[in-house]
């Protein structure tokens, strides 16, 4: 860019003039108003014209712009998932507890889990139990973490298989014996061990009645079915509940018998010599199921929820397979037409309710969403852009994070969930895909009960769902 000051001389020569008549010190006043004077006039920059120069006349590639708000989208029910060990996950979590809200209304987290036999045991006459001990490592906690959370243990009474798949809504009924083996009130902290003493008889008596009998700790398929695991539940004392992330694989979570019988005395003293054999609960041969349960009894979701005719500004997602939400492009027709095109990109944008106005607090959403093309109804398949990038090992960069749209001094930080979904929604142009219906979750919902608001695509909402799409007419 050229700047030129096109004084005149009698200008020039006033210029000499004011310059000998003041102080060094205040010339720079004046060489800074000369030059903002000579900008004034002189700048003249068209930015339309930069570059139009470089490309062939009739050559010039046009980039279009739309904003597809055409989306239906409403609150579902969440179809049962597959919570038993099918990946032998060494750091698999699994949900204990319950919470409650005016939003969503009640949730509830039970677990299953098997323990296996070991060779570390030796039984033999004249057995003897010291203790019997069930423990559990607690990775976290998610809700209020002030208040008690009561734990109580049954005796599983169900043979369950490394071979078979489980479900959330798997039924307990009838797959227990209703008397507890032991129950245990505990304040939450994080990293910690949960040991639980086991002093009921009739459990114990199941230990003492094969003492001589070594089939049953040789053999963990017989084993366990003798000992068919445990059904564990727990209930928070507040209001608003706490849910427990409990690690089953982890070393720490076993069964701990400290026992004697006459193959444990070695030496000659009077009493006898008690020893410690731990029953590990791990990935590969012990099966664990977690139960999911949820109640919207008394909650405003239930007038809308599995209501595709609903009318309701706002719609869900919840973990724990609860609340989700179901969308689909109701007009492909029109962008069918338009082929051929080329999608540069396709954001999907879901706004998230204010906290002033969902009462879910801005640090308890959830991380990441995730949206998923619907099969069939019982099958779910990831968006085609998000298996692109995840087969590149660049899965975060599909997007889905709970992310800051708005941030000021002067109003509150609203947030967003973003999807980059160009390649899946060129396919769906040109009906490839033609699947239109997708369904909407949290990311982590097996080990999260954690749930987020957001604005409907009710054609009054300030804020609407909508999919943000560049693109170039071939």
């Amino acid at each position: 860019m050229w700047i030129s000051f096109p004084f005149s001389t009698t200008a020039s020569s006033t210029i000499k003039t004011l310059y000998f008549s003041m102080k060094k010190k205040d010339l720079w006043v004046i060489v800074l108003m000369v030059a903002m004077a000579g900008l004034t006039v002189s700048c003249n920059i068209d930015n339309s014209e930069l570059g139009e120069d470089l490309l062939p006349a009739g050559d010039n590639v046009f980039l279009f712009y739309d904003t597809i708000f055409d989306i239906n989208a409403y609150p579902v029910t969440g179809r049962p998932i597959v919570t038993s060990e099918i990946s032998f996950d060494a750091n698999k979590l699994m949900l204990l507890g319950n919470v409650q809200d005016t939003i969503v209304g009640s949730s509830v987290a039970e677990l299953v889990t098997q323990f296996n036999t070991t060779s570390g045991f030796v039984n033999g006459p004249n057995m003897e139990i010291d203790t019997c001990m069930l423990s559990l490592q607690i990775i976290d906690y998610i809700g209020n973490k002030s208040e008690e959370l009561t734990i109580t243990v049954f005796e599983f009474t169900e043979r369950i298989t490394m071979d078979s798949i489980y479900y959330s809504n798997y039924s307990m009924e009838g797959k227990y014996d209703p008397i507890p083996l032991v129950e245990m009130s505990v304040i939450p902290e994080e990293n910690s061990t949960l040991n639980f003493l086991i002093e009921d008889e009739d459990f114990l008596n199941k230990w003492l009645a094969l003492e001589t009998d070594t089939t049953y700790f040789r053999s963990d398929s017989v084993f366990k079915d003798y000992f068919n695991g445990f059904y564990i539940t727990a209930h928070a004392a507040s209001t608003d509940g706490v849910m427990a992330r409990v690690h089953l694989a982890n070393i720490f979570s076993r069964v701990s018998l400290k026992y004697a019988n006459d193959s444990t005395e070695i030496d000659s003293t009077a009493e006898r010599d008690f020893v410690w054999s731990h029953f590990t609960i791990n990935q590969y041969s012990s099966q664990k199921i977690n139960t999911f349960e949820h109640d919207y009894t008394g909650t405003n979701l239930l007038n809308y929820i599995d209501d595709e005719t609903g009318t309701s500004p706002y719609t869900y997602v919840q973990g724990m397979s609860g609340v989700n939400t179901k969308f689909s492009f109701t007009n492909m027709a029109e962008w069918y037409a338009r082929n051929p095109v080329a999608i540069n990109s396709a954001n999907l944008v879901f706004e998230v309710v204010p906290e002033d106005e969902s009462g879910i607090s801005d640090d308890n959403l959830p991380l990441r969403l995730m949206p998923g093309t619907i099969i069939s109804a019982e099958q779910y398949e990831p968006v085609y852009d998000y298996l692109v990038l995840l087969g590149n090992q660049q899965g975060s960069a599909f997007g889905g994070y709970k992310k800051a749209d708005s941030q000021s001094m002067f109003s509150d930080t609203t947030f967003i969930y973003q999807f980059k979904m160009g390649l899946h929604f060129q396919y769906m142009v040109d009906q490839v895909k033609t699947d239109t219906d997708f369904i909407l979750q949290l990311d982590d919902g097996k080990i999260n009960p954690k749930i987020t608001k957001l604005w409907s695509n009710l054609p009054t909402n300030k804020k609407r769902i909508r999919l943000e799409v560049v693109y170039t007419k071939l």
